[in-house]
């Protein structure tokens, strides 16, 4: 499948320049940390590995979409959401297509109900882990910045 760039998700305006929206960062980062603590909490990971990566996909796409707030941008989608956080935060360390490949695994799942097995998970979560971690840092100095 070939991948939107971000002249194809402005044209389709799927992705829209907006007026910074510190409030609904801020919203965005509560919803992300509460999801967060649920997953913590609970340890079923051997016997739910698919709503284990649907859970964490989830926190990071409502990061990406807090600093997206932050910087004046909305995406419509979750693909045109990673190519507009590319695009406009190279400075940001994250691999982009890993992002991609997670949200088609998301969408997988979510759509076509194909089950993720624990050895993926553990697989994966680490670098989830790490990703969420540098979004967390990276949206908490966005908010510091825009205080």
């Amino acid at each position: 499948m070939k991948r939107k760039t971000f002249e194809d998700c402005r044209r389709g305006k799927w992705i829209l320049e907006t007026k910074k929206n510190r409030k609904l960062a801020s919203e965005l980062i509560g919803l992300a940390k509460h999801k967060e603590s649920f997953w913590q909490e609970i340890d079923m990971e051997e016997k739910y590995p698919s709503l284990y990566i649907e859970g964490y996909y989830e926190i990071i796409k409502e990061l990406c979409t807090a600093i997206l707030a932050l910087e004046g941008w909305m995406a419509v989608n979750h693909e045109c959401l990673f190519i507009c956080l590319d695009e406009k935060r190279q400075d940001l360390e994250l691999d982009f297509n890993y992002l991609l490949e997670l949200k088609d695994t998301r969408n997988a799942i979510d759509y076509k109900g194909m089950k993720i097995s624990f050895e993926t998970w553990k697989q994966n979560k680490l670098k989830i882990l790490i990703i969420i971690k540098t979004l967390k840092e990276e949206v908490s100095n966005r908010i510091k910045f825009h205080s």
